[in-house]
């Protein structure tokens, strides 16, 4: 099946097995010292950003290929460790996963037919790959154990993809009891009636794609539906595959069960939440124009609406021509409902920083369990740097500030440290984060295109 005709460009697999270390949280519990960013006032931006490939595409296509029968080509997919990890986890279930020079990925898929690995899968700092893959082992007949770095053992529940793949016939549990890794899976998936947590959109997306491979029909009752636009990148997905579902308002899925798909090629599209890093330093600096080309304004990801709430506060974000053109502007403040974007409640919380009046972020409970609590870390972080901000139980109110530089740690949180290098940017004086490695995530070349459309920002250690 060819799913898109175009050419493969890019690099190859030039990436390096950063194994279990700072990426994914390893680095921050034994103190290993990381590297650092240091981000001076910077005004007078101007040039073009180049924006990596989305890493959720990247993740649904491997999965998808890992499970196909025959094989599939992925071009340019976001490289990082996550991903890295996330091959070694489909070559355990048997896929043969190799890499070609200009960044193109050969997978031999299993065709659904897992074999049982023959070590822990490690899931390092990823929620995605804890997720998904813990659904994709209940497709096999023996046990399979999944682990993760201190936020999937401690922040990030798997426990209603566990109660979902319970309910569907599988066996799992997490060993630990409660609803965090070490989590451990046995198939079959048998098929049935499941009813979960909606909130995460992972929770569900999983699920999905692995009910879809159910021995018999499967219906999946969703309670509070969150993250929608997440949801539809999975439909997408079923949706590129052939696969036949039913979809009552993301409330409940019906699903026939006993799907198959051939290989495929595929490009992985440009990140729309990596864009809006450069588009709101431009509009939050002095003097400044970034030009951001070759993103997908089809695409599903949820995070394209952020340009619409950037010009709803007043932005000078326009479209010409298919490249996004972001100027420095006054902004005003505005209530935000963040759940179609949940990622950018950082960036939102700056851009309430730098808008006239009040902002007010809310329907982002689920920021607290991401790679740390995005609200309580928003707040503390920019709270130190001078702003008026305060917590609620789902956001953040945030108030016209004016921020100053200070040193802080990351969390190792890629959307920390990039939102907050915004932040930096238009702070007074100079502001250090700390355990900064964790950008390779979404965004490794961060620091190089900023500084290069002029940002006073550098990379230390």
């Amino acid at each position: 099946m060819l799913i898109n005709q175009a050419s493969v460009v890019a690099n190859s697999r030039q990436v390096t097995q950063l194994g279990h270390s700072q990426e994914d949280g390893k680095g921050l519990e034994s103190g290993i010292v990381s590297q650092k960013f240091i981000i001076q006032t910077s005004g007078n931006l101007s040039g073009k950003v180049d924006i990596p490939p989305n890493k959720s595409h990247s993740f649904r296509a491997l999965v998808m290929a890992g499970l196909a029968d025959g094989t599939s080509r992925i071009i340019h997919p976001a490289e990082s460790n996550d991903w890295m990890l996330a091959t070694e986890a489909f070559e355990m279930f048997g896929a043969v996963v190799t890499p070609h020079k200009d960044n193109v990925w050969e997978v031999q898929g299993n065709g659904g037919r897992l074999t049982v690995p023959d070590d822990i899968i490690h899931c390092g700092n990823s929620g995605i790959f804890m997720r998904f893959t813990t659904a994709i082992a209940s497709l096999g007949t023996g046990y399979t154990v999944l682990t993760g770095d201190e936020s999937l053992r401690k922040i990030r529940p798997v426990g209603p993809i566990v109660d979902g793949l319970n309910q569907l016939g599988a066996t799992a549990a997490c060993t630990r009891g409660g609803a965090f890794a070490p989590v451990m899976v046995k198939g079959p998936l048998k098929g049935g009636r499941a009813e979960i947590e909606g909130r995460d959109s992972q929770f569900v997306s999983s699920l999905l794609i692995a009910a879809s491979r159910a021995e018999g029909e499967a219906e999946l009752v969703v309670n509070n539906p969150g993250e929608r636009p997440w949801v539809d990148v999975t439909l997408y997905w079923l949706d590129l595959m052939g696969i036949k579902y039913g979809n009552e308002n993301y409330c409940r899925y019906r699903l026939g069960g006993n799907e198959k798909w051939d290989g495929f090629e595929y490009r992985v599209p440009l990140d729309w939440s990596a864009a809006l890093y450069p588009v709101l330093a431009a509009l939050v600096t002095e003097g400044s124009e970034i030009r951001i080309s070759g993103m997908n304004f089809d695409d599903p990801q949820g995070d394209k609406e952020v340009l619409d709430v950037f010009r709803a506060m007043g932005g000078d974000a326009r479209v010409e021509d298919g490249t996004v053109i972001a100027r420095s502007s006054k902004l005003r403040g505005i209530e935000v409902d963040c759940n179609n974007f949940i990622d950018q409640l950082p960036l939102m919380a700056v851009a309430g920083c730098f808008a006239e009046g009040e902002t007010r972020i809310v329907n982002a409970g689920v920021c607290r369990e991401k790679e740390c609590d995005r609200i309580a870390i928003s707040a503390e972080i920019l709270g130190g740097m001078g702003a008026d901000i305060e917590q609620t139980d789902d956001g953040l109110v945030v108030r016209n500030s004016r921020l100053k530089g200070i040193e802080f740690d990351s969390h190792n949180d890629h959307r920390m440290v990039m939102a907050m290098s915004v932040a930096a940017m238009a702070a007074e004086g100079s502001t250090t984060i700390r355990h900064c490695d964790c950008v390779r995530k979404t965004f490794p070349r961060f620091v190089e295109q900023m500084a290069a459309v002029g940002a006073e920002i550098q990379k230390k250690g």
